[in-house]
């Protein structure tokens, strides 16, 4: 009898399902891949839709070392230099409405010299100045405080992001900026906004250390009705320059508070960013943590220039001319270095609130009008 044949296998060797995967492979029509950054892969064997996988995310490239994220980068939007000056504007209303009244304070501890020394410190000088004047007294040159800070603002904002471009522009790498090229950037816009505000600092600072009663050391010196009277008596006596009495001192002062004051304000923002975890942003941010970013940054600013401050305001208030170094050495020789700080309590409880009106206006114009 012929034998059976041979008994076929219940389950495929292993030689037949490599066959049966190759063959498979080689029906698959198409594997189509969705752009880069999205997850699922689909494909579809002889038309007909066979399933989808999840693929691993895209690693997002790292920063160069000993660099930080670009502030550009850091947002979904780059905003361009007339939104910039659009925000700076809403953020300087912000920043004189919360800051005005300790401006105020500030000039005229600066301003009295040993001899007068109307005020014993910012808490007398409030008091007194409310009980002898009135609450409004401590909004006197708001109109040339509205004009400077307005000013300085928008050009200095406008034009810090205008320089960070352009730097960004001569790079010969494709990169974040650091936080001292940051820092760097804000100190050159700084001569821009110097030169834009000092005609307004002169006039904000007149009015502000006018006093209307004999009982806080007035009834003598110069005398303004508000802002155009004392402009037009300034030019009047003084001419064109001495709208800009003080611009070296302006300089000398907001050069070094801008790289401060900008690259403290980025180094504050960087780090909540990385609080908040890998994927935030500048806009994840919460309105707190903007408010505190920018009053931590002007805190840290005016710390560090306000002996130059102090110079300035009395160059400003002043009729002779004079230089920066003479006043200086005048105040040292005659009042000592204490009257280098004469104010400087009330210029830190001002910078807080001021500056983070003022990040807090500017962030929050870019995220409400420029979506």
């Amino acid at each position: 009898l012929p034998s059976p044949p041979p008994r076929q296998p219940s389950h495929p060797s292993r030689l037949d399902l490599r066959q049966r995967r190759c063959a498979t492979s080689s029906r698959a029509s198409d594997i189509t891949r969705h752009r880069e950054g999205e997850r699922k892969i689909s494909f579809s064997i002889k038309g007909l839709q066979f399933g989808t996988i999840l693929a691993p995310s895209p690693i997002p490239s790292c920063p160069a070392p000993g660099s930080s994220p670009d502030p550009s980068t850091m947002s979904k939007r780059t905003p361009s230099m007339a939104q910039s000056a659009t925000s700076a504007a809403i953020g300087g209303v912000c920043n004189v409405v919360a800051g005005q009244p300790f401006d105020t304070i500030k000039v005229r501890l600066q301003t009295q010299n040993a001899a007068e020394k109307a005020f014993s410190g910012p808490l007398d000088c409030f008091i007194k100045t409310v009980r002898y004047e009135g609450p409004l007294a401590l909004y006197k040159g708001t109109s040339g405080a509205f004009a400077s800070i307005m000013t300085e603002n928008i050009v200095l904002l406008t034009a810090n992001t205008g320089i960070k471009k352009a730097y960004q522009g001569l790079l010969k790498e494709d990169r974040a900026l650091t936080l001292r090229e940051v820092a760097f950037c804000g100190g050159i816009a700084g001569i821009f906004s110097a030169v834009a505000i000092t005609p307004a600092e002169v006039i904000k600072c007149r009015l502000q250390v006018a006093r209307d009663t004999p009982k806080l050391g007035g009834g003598g010196g110069e005398h303004y009705r508000g802002p155009i009277d004392c402009l037009q008596k300034t030019i009047r006596s003084e001419g064109i320059g001495g709208l800009f009495r003080g611009l070296s001192s302006v300089l000398v002062r907001d050069l070094p508070f801008n790289f401060v004051f900008l690259g403290s304000y980025e180094a504050a923002i960087v780090a909540m960013t990385k609080l908040r975890g890998r994927n935030a942003t500048k806009d994840s941010l919460s309105p707190l943590e903007i408010l505190t970013a920018g009053g931590l940054a002007g805190t840290f600013g005016w710390a560090v220039v306000f002996p130059v401050d102090v110079v300035k305001s009395r160059l400003q208030t002043t009729k002779t001319k004079d230089t920066m170094i003479n006043v200086a050495n005048r105040i040292m020789a005659k009042e000592g270095i204490s009257a280098f700080y004469r104010g400087c309590s009330a210029a830190l409880l001002r910078a807080f609130p001021a500056n983070a009106g003022l990040f807090f206006g500017y962030e929050m114009a870019q995220r409400m009008l420029f979506k």
